[in-house]
């Protein structure tokens, strides 16, 4: 089996994407899997591929400055769907799995073949299917930048020559299968990395920590509700702090979220502390994992910090948020500000609840663990190309 992979660039900075080839590799080591990138730069080293698997990068540095040169002019006039043809047509692999659209472009555009493609699906399917239309799915996507039509049609044009797309979450589905009618979907979670009980927050011994871990930004993210809900109660809880914890891009937008904090006069118990790489202490060493992001996909910040047993506080009109967090099971929902607010208080106040819901939240995340989530996708990918053969040998 054949597999290819389509990441066009930061192949080895993803994290999620470098655990998740090195654990299908390690459960099929009969998978031929290689991954295939496209650009000068951005590779990535910070983490490293199974041996097995073969990264190839089309247009990667040498040690020749001629190949060089050639290598970051054509990255940058011409188009990449050519070298992915040559690539795919020297590996012919049995299946491939596109990343992003831009990897499926690459793949189909200005070519047709009738190797099976997943199309991965790593947010809300607004964030897809909505780009492609003329207006926004949903109230939560009123920005999404719309194509105009040449490009849309050439881009539907790619989308039709996708298998099957994979969603984070089966609610997710009728989206896809409404938009790319008769195209099939199927719901394969994240992976989520399971915690030794060692590791477990120790909710029993209160840190009074709150901690929100996401990029620091406005739109999606809303570290700035967190900040307003924790400065009306924050007087009735004189020992407790709130962490934001992720990566920093936009130094005004943290400036507002402090002027937040000064017009409650929190502004010493309201952090930034911005990205680490020792996540597992931030969230071992908190009581509360306040959430209130506007949308997600399938949040690993949440996945994570339920697997460590932290009850999570969200909105319940968020996608993916209040479909993650079950409303007093491992953790709360709110309706709005106000009730955030009251239930950041009451998790504050009550320990015994909080770990009632940590508890509960340690047993969900089990449903996906890497062996279960690799044997869903493992499941799909055999499939996929068993249909392919039988197709080649009725077509024969």
């Amino acid at each position: 089996m054949k597999l290819m992979f389509i990441r066009n660039r930061n192949v080895l900075n993803t994290k999620w994407l470098v655990q998740y080839i090195n654990a299908l590799q390690e459960s099929r080591p009969d998978y031929d899997i290689t991954v295939v990138c496209d650009t000068y730069k951005k590779v990535g080293n910070e983490l490293t591929f199974n041996p097995k698997v073969k990264l190839i990068n089309l247009s990667g540095k040498t040690t020749n400055p001629l190949i060089n040169l050639y290598h970051r002019t054509r990255c940058k006039t011409t188009p990449a769907c050519f070298r992915y043809k040559k690539i795919i047509e020297r590996e012919k692999p049995d299946v491939i799995i596109c990343y992003f659209p831009k990897d499926l472009f690459n793949v189909t555009m200005f070519q047709k073949h009738n190797i099976p493609i997943i199309m991965m699906i790593h947010g809300t399917p607004q964030m897809i299917v909505g780009k492609y239309q003329y207006a926004p799915l949903d109230e939560n996507h009123k920005n999404i930048r719309k194509e105009i039509l040449p490009l849309r049609m050439l881009h539907h044009g790619c989308f039709s020559q996708i298998t099957v797309w994979q969603t984070l979450l089966s609610s997710f589905i009728p989206m896809i299968e409404k938009e790319f009618s008769p195209k099939k979907a199927i719901a394969i979670p994240n992976m989520v990395q399971q915690i030794a009980p060692k590791n477990y927050a120790d909710l029993s011994k209160e840190k009074k920590r709150i901690v929100y871990v996401a990029r620091i930004e406005q739109n999606m993210k809303r570290q700035h509700l967190l900040a307003e809900a924790f400065g009306k109660i924050a007087q009735d809880f004189p020992d407790w702090v709130v962490e934001f914890w992720g990566i920093q891009k936009f130094p005004q937008y943290e400036e507002e979220i402090m002027n937040i904090a000064r017009h409650y006069n929190v502004e010493d118990r309201v952090i930034i502390k911005g990205y680490t790489t020792d996540i597992l202490s931030v969230y071992k060493n908190a009581d509360i994992h306040a959430f209130p992001s506007k949308y997600e996909g399938f949040s690993l910040a949440i996945a994570d910090g339920q697997a460590v047993g932290l009850p999570t506080l969200g909105f319940a009109k968020s996608p993916s948020v209040n479909e993650m967090i079950i409303d007093k099971h491992n953790g709360l929902l709110a309706s709005n500000l106000d009730d955030f607010a009251n239930k950041l208080a009451e998790l504050m106040r009550n320990k015994d609840l909080r770990i009632e819901l940590g508890r509960n939240a340690i047993e969900d995340v089990k449903a996906y663990a890497p062996n279960n989530v690799i044997a869903m996708w493992t499941k799909l990918i055999d499939s996929l190309a068993d249909s392919a053969q039988q197709e080649t040998k009725r077509a024969s």
